[in-house]
Parts: structure tokens; sequence; C-alpha cells
């Protein structure tokens, strides 16, 4: 058989230093430990997918050779993952990642995309990063999407502008397991607490559809109203989400809890991860928010909470208590049971609402290309939110798993009464696909058998 110029490429990248190291070191750091609650889904996990919409139209090419510059640099994301027993490991794929024009999602893990666990899509103006969380989080996944926008832009501006970071060798430690703690046999995984405030609309009878609600942020208006209330970007939208639910609801009798997604890695002997490494904080809001004082008081409570969250010997205890749930999982006779044992994330709700910040892309020049950027993936129980900044925006995508425009309405007028200027989109019904991981190796273990 006679290889393309896109395989050819693609096999090229193994051949690189970092290409090396990586098969180097595959063996040795294949087992997925810290995504497995995005595993052992009956139905598979639905893709967490980066959406940037562009100043013009999307070359393929271009986009082709970007994402095989930034696979040099990030190998590990080119991983297949393959169920050996009961347990997943990640294997060297080698079948090509090829972009592909295509105006619907593709499922991860399956035929259609090479069984790649992260699958690059373009239409029209937009490129499209699907990928999938048993691999990576948002904080492991933007370094990535960062490089890949930095290799197309510098393509079609035929120019190289030094940004920091942006040409660094891989690390050995970006492909390793965050959980390496040392379990101390007392400490017990503590069951989610689910004390809140729950939205009236939300119940076990869950839509099959998808919602999101989209606000486009002038980031210089925001960030000045937030600095002026000690809150950082993601603390202002979170006590704003909470006084828009409040009005809503004014006779809320539970604290209204924001969920905020927290990166464990300084709790971790590999900072430099890649693997997905999220918990939460919780943070609870008990009284009525209504002036500017009690804004900026709540902030500088955050700003406490967060703090306290992060000290070592919390992240440490957070880490063994997720290491201890997985050590639980591992346990497990037969991977029905796993399945049985992790079907509790299937319906779990965490009131009031959950929030995570992917924070500020920077591409220096190169930013001016980007007209909006959003994050998102379909399967919300309740309503969660998910932000990140670039382009002198703050782009905010509210997810829900019903269909009111109440929250995202009362939200705009809270911007709107704090001179903070935005635009909003109508709400947009949406689905992320599942992944195809089990059909895969449900494939692969019958031609085995045949075999």
């Amino acid at each position: 058989m006679i290889k393309t110029t896109v395989e050819e490429k693609y096999q090229n990248i193994w051949l690189t230093t970092n290409g090396k190291r990586y098969l180097e070191a595959l063996p040795h750091l294949q087992k997925i430990i810290s995504g497995q609650s995005f595993l052992y889904r009956e139905k598979g996990t639905p893709s967490m997918v980066m959406d940037i919409k562009l100043d013009e139209q999307v070359n393929q090419e271009t986009l082709q050779n970007a994402l095989y510059a930034s696979l040099e640099r990030f190998p590990y994301f080119t991983g297949q993952l393959q169920r050996k027993e009961n347990n997943y490991f990640l294997t060297h794929n080698e079948l090509p990642m090829i972009v592909t024009e295509s105006n619907t999602l593709r499922a991860l893990g399956g035929a259609e995309t090479n069984y790649h666990l992260v699958d690059v899509t373009f239409w029209n103006d937009k490129i499209l990063v699907s990928y999938h969380h048993a691999l990576t989080d948002g904080r492991g996944i933007t370094p990535f999407i960062n490089t890949l926008l930095y290799y197309y832009f510098s393509i079609t501006d035929h120019s190289l502008p030094q940004l920091t970071d942006m040409h660094e060798s891989m690390q050995l430690e970006e492909m390793a397991e965050p959980f390496e703690q040392r379990l101390d046999k007392t400490i017990q995984s503590h069951p989610i607490n689910r004390t809140g405030f729950q939205l009236p609309e939300v119940t076990n009878n869950y839509c099959e559809q998808s919602y999101r609600y989209e606000l486009n942020i002038d980031q210089k208006s925001f960030m000045m109203f937030a600095r002026n209330h000690s809150a950082t970007p993601a603390i202002a939208i979170s006590i704003m989400m909470s006084q828009a639910i409040q009005r809503v609801y004014p006779e809320f009798d539970q604290p209204i809890v924001v969920n905020m997604a927290s990166d464990l890695r300084m709790g971790s002997s590999h900072q430099s991860t890649a693997r997905n490494c999220v918990g939460s904080v919780t943070l609870p809001i008990e009284k009525n928010i209504d002036d500017n004082t009690l804004f900026s008081e709540l902030a500088n409570r955050f700003r406490q909470g967060i703090k306290e969250h992060k000290k070592q010997e919390n992240l440490n205890q957070l880490l063994n208590q997720m290491m201890a749930l997985y050590t639980k999982l591992d346990a497990q006779p037969t991977f029905a049971d796993k399945q049985r044992m992790m079907s509790m994330f299937d319906d779990m709700l965490l009131n009031t609402f959950i929030l995570s910040y992917s924070g500020q892309t920077r591409l220096g020049v190169f930013e001016s290309h980007i007209e909006e950027m959003h994050t998102y993936m379909s399967g919300t129980k309740g309503l969660s939110i998910e932000m990140l900044a670039a382009n002198d925006k703050i782009f905010v995508d509210i997810m829900q798993s019903f269909e009111s425009d109440v929250y995202v309405k009362t939200l705009s007028d809270i911007l709107t009464e704090n001179n903070i200027q935005f635009t909003k989109r109508e709400g947009i019904v949406f689905e992320t696909p599942n992944d195809e991981i089990e059909y895969k190796n449900s494939k692969i273990n019958k031609t085995a058998t045949k075999v």
C-alpha cells in the first residue's frame, strides 16, 4: 500500500525527538486512572468541544499542516484507548489524524476518527477541536489548541512571532498520571454534598436534548467591574449567576451553591501532566446579594475559600480521596461491576450550578483572527457554565438540561445594570456525540476471537 502525503507526514511525527520519547515512554504510562470517571459509561461519554470562529474561511490544507506541527509537540494526544480485561489503556495509534470538513461533530474513539480521542474538524469559518475527558481536561488540552492556532495563523500570515512557551520541548511528566499519592488507609472517599438550592426546572426525568446560550462579553468593561469588586473573572460570573437565580426565585430556602471547577495539579507529584486532573471547590451563598458592598464581601470570601482549597494538605487529601475511589473501582471483579459503580455519574446532580473557567488565550497579534471562542459539552444535568477569554472578550456558555432562557436573560440584565457591554445569542439545541470506544473494543474482541 502506497502511503498518502497525509499518512507520510503523520508517520514522520514518530521520527522527531518528541515522537521517539512518546513511543518509548508510552508502555510505562498506559493505564488510564484519573480519567476513569469518563469511562465505563453504558452509552459512552459526550465529547468536550472547543469551537473557534475565525475572521475568514478555514483552509483545510493549512489546518492539516498546523495539526501535524502541533502533534510534533504534543504526540501524546494521538493515543487510542483499548480495553484489556477490565481496564483501559492508551496505545499507539498508527492511523493518521485527518482534518475533515464537516458540519457535524464525529464520535471519538471510533472508526470515523481513526480511533483517535482528539478530533479536528472545520466548517466555513469555524475550527472545532473535540476531545475526550478520559484523556485530558481543559487545562491539559489548552496548550495544544493554542499551538494549533499559532501554527495555523503563522502559515496564513507568513510570520512566526516569538510567543512564550510555544516552542518548548515535551516533558515526559506531561504524559504522567497525576494520582500517585500514598493512600492513607484512614481516609475515606466522602459522599458528594448535594445540599443546596435545586433549580425547580431540574428533575430526574432529564430531557434528551441539551440547550446552550452564548454570551460574548467585552473584556475591558467586565474586568473593570470585576477588579472594582475584588473578583476574578470566574468569581464575578459565579456571583452574577447566583444573583440571577435569587431574582428568579427570591424565596430560595437553601444556599445557592457554586461548584467551581478546580485544577488539582498543584497537589500532584506531576504538576505538568496533561491528564485529567479536575476537582471542584464548593462555594455557598446564603444571603441575598442586593448591593455592591455585599458583592465585594462575597468575592473576598470566595477568594479566601479558593485559597484555602488550594493549600497543599487539602489538595493532597482531595487527590487521595479520588485515588481511593479509583482503587475501589480497580477492585471490581468484572467490567459490568465497574459500569455499575460508575453509573453513579450518569445521574449526578451538583446543586445549584457548576462553573469552569479555562483561562485566557495568549496568541499575541494572532488573537485578532479569533472572532469567537466557545467550549461546551452536551449531557449537562441541571445548569453548567463554561468560560474562556480571547481577543479582548470573555465568552460564556450556559448549558442546561431544560429549555428556559430565564437565567441567561436575568444574567444579561445584571450585566447591563453594571455597564458591561455584551452580545447574546438565542438558545441553541445541541449535542456533542458520545464516544464509540466500547463499540470499537467489541469489534476488536470479536476479531480476536475469530482468529
